[in-house]
């Protein structure tokens, strides 16, 4: 068993306007993610599924071509292998649901994540 305190937790990953902190079993993962209104997740896909839940503010996701703004208490499914992309309309907090991924442990998959106003890429 391990015991997680989203308030105090200081294994967090950051990276311009996002942030996340992962709790670990054997096979599931979740992440407990705040992101700065702005904030992008760029075009990817991965046979992982995902579920988000937003817990507050406003997360606007494509899956395959179609988006959704998912506000507070309201959850939308990536299916394995969608291409999938997002941006924080508003301030957000959101908790996501997946397999176990490695690359959330290792962090390699900070590159997906940005905000545009503080990202050298948008000038």
């Amino acid at each position: 068993m391990t015991y997680y305190d989203w308030k105090h937790e200081k294994q967090r990953t950051i990276a311009h306007g996002y942030n996340r902190g992962v709790a670990a079993g054997e096979k599931l993962m979740m992440a407990h993610v705040r992101l700065e209104a702005g904030t992008i997740t760029a075009p990817h896909k991965h046979v992982y599924e995902e579920i988000v839940y937003v817990v507050s503010g406003r997360w606007e996701i494509t899956v395959d071509g179609v988006t959704t703004v998912v506000e507070a208490d309201q959850s939308l499914t990536v299916p394995s292998n969608a291409e999938h992309s997002a941006v924080a309309l508003d301030e957000t907090l959101a908790v996501v649901a997946t397999n176990f991924r490695p690359e959330w442990s290792e962090n390699s998959d900070l590159w997906l994540h940005y905000n545009a106003e503080n990202h050298l890429w948008a000038v």
